[in-house]
């Protein structure tokens, strides 16, 4: 196996390719290492070093595989990307030739769905507000204190997607009614094991006690949660957006949330790094805001990096099938970023 890797280093690289992996994938075959230190490889940059090689591993900041790249790429068969979605690094030049291609986005997901549910809890107990009054304020806990937990909860799910499907699993020990909204029907299997509700979008933000977004983002998909749905969201209700900023109209919800009627956890914003000249969102009181950092989690990266690099080696050396294959249709429902 012959590797090129298209990927500058830096603070990211090195959360991937740690000594252990550099070792294993060395240990593999030859391996061609992106020249350009620290700066973003280009297209030109990675079609002068690729040469013969069967793997190329990418990562943010990657160069699209498109013709420029692919056709000094003679030998290629594995595009492997460590990240999630592949739309960035793919194209119909890639798919044309009979490419594969593997992604951690089933780890991505989840290590998202993890994070969503860590959200769910610390917003229900109110962790993070309760932690700030005592240290900083020293104060302790009063009868008028109030905290919810996840039983007996109705939760809404906007899309039925990988980090969903993860989602529901981890759920279903907190004995929940789960609501899921697709354009597809639900999986027969999926309804059976875990009672999942098929429902529109004005039924889950009318009716649920917690709303979770997974949808990814596509011109259909932008501003698809609106100001009418929101205004729809039940009293002392809990929305979490962990998928894409643009899903929801931003505006819209800044209005809805400043009437003090539900609360929210956004870990993703219509424009990122979210700045307070641009939102009232840090003045709201029943908001929790992350810094798009649902998943996945920083330590998950080299185990990433070490399970993709195995699957590409058993790939070619043996022939193995690619558990984490991403399919040119699987991709066409993923987000672009």
């Amino acid at each position: 196996m012959k590797t090129y890797v298209s990927v500058a280093k830096g603070p990211v690289f090195d959360t991937f390719f740690t000594e252990e992996n550099i070792a294993l994938l060395e240990s593999l075959g030859e391996v061609v290492w992106y020249e350009g230190g620290a700066s973003k490889p280009s297209a030109e940059e990675v079609a002068a070093q690729i040469g013969d090689c069967d793997v190329c591993l990418t990562l943010w900041g990657s160069p699209r595989l498109d013709e420029r790249i692919l056709k000094n790429a003679k030998k290629l068969k594995l595009l492997t990307h460590l990240a999630g979605t592949v739309v960035l690094f793919v194209s119909d030049e890639l798919w044309e030739r009979g490419i594969r291609v593997i992604s951690g986005n089933d780890y991505f997901a989840e290590s998202v769905a993890e994070g969503t549910l860590a959200y769910m809890l610390s917003a229900l107990r109110n962790i993070p507000a309760y932690s700030r009054r005592l240290k900083e304020d020293r104060v302790w806990k009063t009868p008028a204190d109030f905290t919810k937990g996840m039983a007996g909860k109705t939760i809404g799910l906007v899309s039925y997607g990988a980090i969903a499907k993860y989602l529901v699993r981890l759920l279903s020990v907190f004995r929940v009614k789960i609501k899921v909204y697709d354009i597809v029907p639900l999986p027969a299997e999926d309804v059976a094991r875990y009672g999942l509700e098929q429902a529109s979008l004005e039924e889950i933000f009318s009716t649920c006690d917690i709303i979770s977004i997974h949808t990814p983002l596509f011109d259909a998909t932008h501003h698809l949660i609106n100001g009418n749905l929101l205004s729809m969201i039940k009293k002392d209700a809990l929305l979490i957006n962990t998928a894409r900023g643009p899903i929801i109209d931003q505006a819209a919800l800044e209005r809805e949330l400043a009437t003090g009627r539900f609360s929210a956890v956004l870990d993703v914003y219509e424009e990122e790094p979210v700045t307070k000249a641009k939102t009232t969102l840090f003045d709201l009181p029943n908001v929790m805001m992350l810094p798009h950092q649902g998943g996945p989690t920083t330590d998950l990266r080299a185990y990433i990096a070490r399970e993709l690099i195995l699957e590409s080696a058993a790939f070619l050396h043996e022939g193995k099938e690619l558990p984490h294959e991403i399919t040119k249709e699987r991709a066409g429902f993923m987000s672009a970023h």
